[in-house]
């Protein structure tokens, strides 16, 4: 990945290699390149110091495991091969003159700081961390911004770089694929893989949008939010919280349950997280009489997780624009129990409301409704 193709300034990319310590952050790279592409496709001008941008961006730490290998690698080289013995004194100060400045970026607000400082936001700014559903949290804190008048252009970015360290993480507590392929709702399922990703959208106050002649894809009508605070890595089966943020995106966006034409579920091919899913959608949808078209995108572009929620965000987003549900791939033996059957194949059809979902690890949920502009 080669973040000079993007024609960013190169002084302020020198500096932040420099503050870095060589270090390249690919996750950032990523970042970087999706807001910019942001940017110019909404036409929006950012060179100017005194731009009208604030900027929310979403991960689930963007530095952390770059630093955990630049420690163990000082450790190693410090310890490994070597019969001197080294005093506790020694190897801290090796360990902190080394790792420091790297341990000063694992906080999210360095993340934030670079970003902005790429493309001259002096705006309302947010660093939002809530797991797998954080893209969906951060729309909504963008829209509140804009909502509250403190900016009436918002970017809304988040990224995801695999690294071994989570693969042997999810791989150890049994979601990671052993087949390489993410199932959602499939009786074959046996967990997710991993994608890469960086993703930024624009959100916009509409009357401002429309001054100036903008391209819009949709219009954000509302979201809903819960917390289980139960487990880090299993949802709670048998708990409505899920079904209170989905009811909750309903309330705030004005719509009723009929009307919703496709849902975008989280969809991580784990029996037990399909399972909370597809009950949490046929309570919500069955009073409606009515099960919207379900198609789940992790198959596509793996699991994404901090940016997988504002990623398959952006995917629906175009579904919408252009009037078509993807089909869920891998999902040919799909599981009766679930009560949910996937869109199986592309399908041009009429959509007026579409729905994002996520239900993360750390019982984040998060839900969010979209319209066509007519």
């Amino acid at each position: 990945f080669n973040i000079a193709g993007f024609n960013l300034d190169k002084d302020v990319l020198s500096w932040i290699k420099d503050w870095k310590e060589g270090d390249e952050i690919i996750d950032l790279f990523f970042m970087l390149a999706a807001i910019k592409l942001a940017l110019d496709d909404g036409k929006i001008d950012y060179h100017s110091e005194d731009n009208e941008i604030g900027l929310v961006v979403s991960h689930e730490n963007i530095s952390l495991v770059p630093f955990f290998e630049k420690v163990m690698k000082t450790a190693y080289s410090i310890l490994g091969g070597t019969e001197k013995k080294v005093s506790q004194k020694e190897f801290y100060e090796k360990v902190y003159k080394t790792c420091y400045k790297s341990g000063y970026d694992v906080q999210p607000f360095m993340t934030l700081f670079h970003a902005a400082k790429v493309f001259n936001i002096h705006r309302h700014s947010l660093f939002i961390c809530n797991a797998c559903a954080s893209g969906l949290y951060a729309v909504e804190t963008a829209s509140e911004i804009i909502r509250n008048e403190h900016s009436p252009i918002m970017v809304v970015a988040a990224s995801d770089h695999a690294d071994v360290i989570k693969y042997l993480w999810f791989k150890d507590i049994g979601i990671y694929s052993k087949q390489g392929l993410t199932r959602p709702f499939s009786k074959d399922s046996d967990g997710f893989i991993f994608g890469d990703a960086g993703i930024a959208l624009v959100l916009e106050d509409y009357d401002h949008a429309k001054k100036r002649k903008a391209k819009i894809y949709a219009e954000y009508l509302g979201g809903g939010f819960s917390l289980e605070s139960w487990q880090v890595t299993m949802p709670q089966v048998g708990s409505n919280y899920y079904q209170k943020a989905i009811e909750g995106a309903l309330e705030k966006s004005g719509t009723k349950n009929s009307e919703i034409d496709l849902i975008c579920p989280h969809g991580v091919g784990s029996h037990v997280t399909d399972f909370y899913e597809s009950k949490a959608i046929n309570d919500v949808f069955i009073r409606g009489k009515k099960i919207p078209s379900i198609s789940a995108f992790k198959p596509y572009v793996g699991h994404t997780l901090g940016a997988s929620a504002l990623l398959e965000t952006a995917i629906l987003l175009m579904c919408l624009k252009n009037q078509i549900i993807l089909p869920t791939l891998n999902c040919e033996n799909v599981n009766p129990q679930y009560k949910i059957k996937p869109v199986s194949e592309i399908t041009k059809t009429k959509l007026n409301n579409v729905m994002k979902t996520s239900a993360a690890f750390a019982g984040y949920n998060a839900s969010a409704v979209f319209a066509k502009i007519n």
